[in-house]
Order: C-alpha cells, then sequence, then structure tokens
C-alpha cells in the first residue's frame, strides 16, 4: 500500500467518520481501508484514529493532520481539473442560491453577460433569504452576506459591504437630520428581520465611542426591497447593506444618516461545498460576481480574498 493511498483512506474515513463509508466511497474493501490507516498510524508513529464499536473520530493529532491532507489532496485534484478544464466549454447546469435583494438588484441585471460568454451553461437560481444546505439541496455554491456560521464550506470573500443609514430628502426635510445615535428615538425607523443579526438591534463606532439603539417605528419587513421602496418615499430611516443602497445614494433619492458613525460590516461572500475540487462551472460564476461587484462598488476591489475554510 503506498503513501498516497494511505493518506487517501484516512481522510476518507475521517471525513465520513466510519470506515465502511469510506469504503464505499472509495469502492475498495473494508479491510483495505482498514491496512491502509494502520499501515499509515505505524509509519507516522501516532494514532489518528480512535475506534470505539460504535464510532470513528479523528484524535487531536488525526485533526491536524486530516486539514493538512485534505488540502494536499485538493490541490491534487484541483491541478487535474484545471487541465481537463483547458479550452473546455462550460455545459450543464449551475444552481445558485443568492439572497433576494442583493441577487435582484446586483446580480439579476447582468446575468445576460454571464451567459453570453457561456451559451451551454444553464442557470438555476434560488432567490431567498433562507441560508440553503448546499450539499442536502444540491446547490453548487451560494452567495451570502453577513458573518459565517463555521461548517465545512469553502468561502471566498467577494466584497466588502457596510451597513449604513438612509432616509429620503423629503423624511430628512420633515423631522430633522439626526446628528448622534441617541436622537434616533426620535425618529421612525425600518427594521429588518429575519437576517443572521438581531432585528433592530443597531450599533454604532466612532473612535473609542461604542453606543446601540433599540430601532423601532412603523414598518418591520424580511425583505429588504420592501423597506428601500418605504424608505424612498419617506417613510422612515433604514439600516441597510451599502451594496443594496449604491444606486439610490448616486441619484439622490437616498442620503447617509450619521455618516460619522460606522456600523457592521457584513462583507458578501461566495460559498460551495468542501469538494476535492471546484468545478469550472462554479470558478467562472464566482470570478464573473467579484469582477462585477469590482467595477459596481470601488471599495470591492480592495480586501477581495482568496477562498478559506468555513
Amino acid at each position: 500500500m503506498d503513501r498516497f493511498n494511505e493518506v487517501v483512506a484516512f481522510v476518507e474515513v475521517a471525513r465520513r467518520r466510519s470506515f465502511a463509508a469510506a469504503a464505499r466511497e472509495l469502492d475498495w474493501h473494508v479491510s483495505a481501508v482498514s491496512r491502509a490507516v494502520a499501515a499509515l498510524e505505524k509509519r507516522l508513529g501516532v494514532r489518528l484514529l480512535q475506534r470505539t464499536t460504535r464510532s470513528v473520530a479523528p484524535t487531536e493529532a488525526g485533526r491536524a493532520y486530516f486539514q493538512r491532507c485534505e488540502t494536499l489532496l485538493g490541490e491534487f485534484d484541483g491541478a487535474d481539473a484545471a487541465v481537463r478544464d483547458l479550452g473546455s466549454t462550460l455545459t450543464g447546469t449551475l444552481r445558485v442560491s443568492l439572497p433576494s435583494g442583493f441577487g435582484l438588484t446586483h446580480i439579476a441585471p447582468v446575468l445576460d453577460r454571464f451567459l453570453a460568454a457561456h451559451p451551454q451553461l444553464r442557470l438555476d437560481l434560488d432567490l431567498s433569504n433562507r441560508f440553503v444546505d448546499l450539499v442536502e439541496e444540491g446547490f453548487d455554491l451560494a452567495l451570502r452576506i453577513g458573518e459565517l456560521a463555521d461548517s465545512q464550506l469553502i468561502a471566498r470573500r467577494l466584497a466588502p459591504n457596510r451597513q449604513i443609514l438612509v432616509a429620503s430628502p423629503g423624511y430628512l426635510a420633515r423631522r430633522g437630520v439626526p446628528r448622534r445615535p441617541q436622537q434616533l428615538a426620535t425618529h421612525d425607523c425600518l427594521v429588518h428581520v429575519g437576517g443572521t443579526f438581531p432585528p433592530g438591534r443597531w450599533e454604532f463606532v466612532r473612535g473609542d465611542a461604542r453606543c446601540a439603539h433599540d430601532a423601532n417605528g412603523p414598518l418591520r419587513s424580511n425583505n429588504a426591497l420592501a423597506l428601500l421602496a418605504a424608505c424612498r418615499s419617506g417613510v422612515g430611516i433604514l439600516l441597510v447593506a451599502e451594496v443594496l443602497a449604491t444606486d439610490d445614494l448616486r441619484s439622490g433619492k437616498l442620503k447617509r444618516v450619521l455618516p460619522g458613525w460606522s456600523t457592521a460590516a457584513r462583507d458578501v461572500y461566495a460559498v460551495y461545498p468542501s469538494a476535492r475540487f471546484v468545478p469550472a462551472k462554479v470558478r467562472a460564476f464566482v470570478d464573473f460576481v467579484a469582477a462585477h461587484l469590482s467595477a459596481a462598488m470601488p471599495q470591492a476591489g480592495r480586501g477581495a480574498g482568496d477562498a478559506d475554510r468555513r
């Protein structure tokens, strides 16, 4: 049994927490998987897996070794995929989950360019604010805004995206312009619910000063575009992702409120399953979105990062 197959066997067992499941995935006999892992542990002189009658789990050394080996195997498979993809045409279906407001505002209007570049590829878009289970529900990737939970997904940061306060010129002329976060208590606030942050809890920072406001007002919604529409019409002040308000700020339909105060950043990420290699169609779509955001949002070109494990 060579060293490469020993590592392959160990990674599959550690990932699936089962010798039998690893054997099915590799199309090996269970005894072959067991021999490979035993040979690896003997060669390294350390126990990598804790075995009981009911379960298999990596030891502390096993967890560290698994992370390194999974990355290396991914590089091998990625190299194979890159060579296969050279000169190839993207085909099949790409299933993508998008936040509804962001998807409608920033992605849907430019999809014609992506599809024109890849005429044999079909897009299946799910516009929803729920965090889909990519593996269980069969999605190739998702675009997400905000803090990401720990998972076995790969995450690539596409663009920084601050939260900003905005209001219509008409509202500000009628109700006055707040100069401090505390003055929001006398204003109508529009509250986004159903996100990954506490609804109505607006936190502000300026230098060493920190404060929070429990926003309240005439309208709450889980749809950011509905809140933006209400904000444009003068209903109240809204805390919204800057990426959604960019066009309205440029046109003058909305104005910044409390521009000297910072609020939480909720960056734009692409996430996809931790597969051995990333399909060419996924890489192509993620690169397209990253390039589009860099051009559409001047601040997006700063800080967009490589993929990392989440």
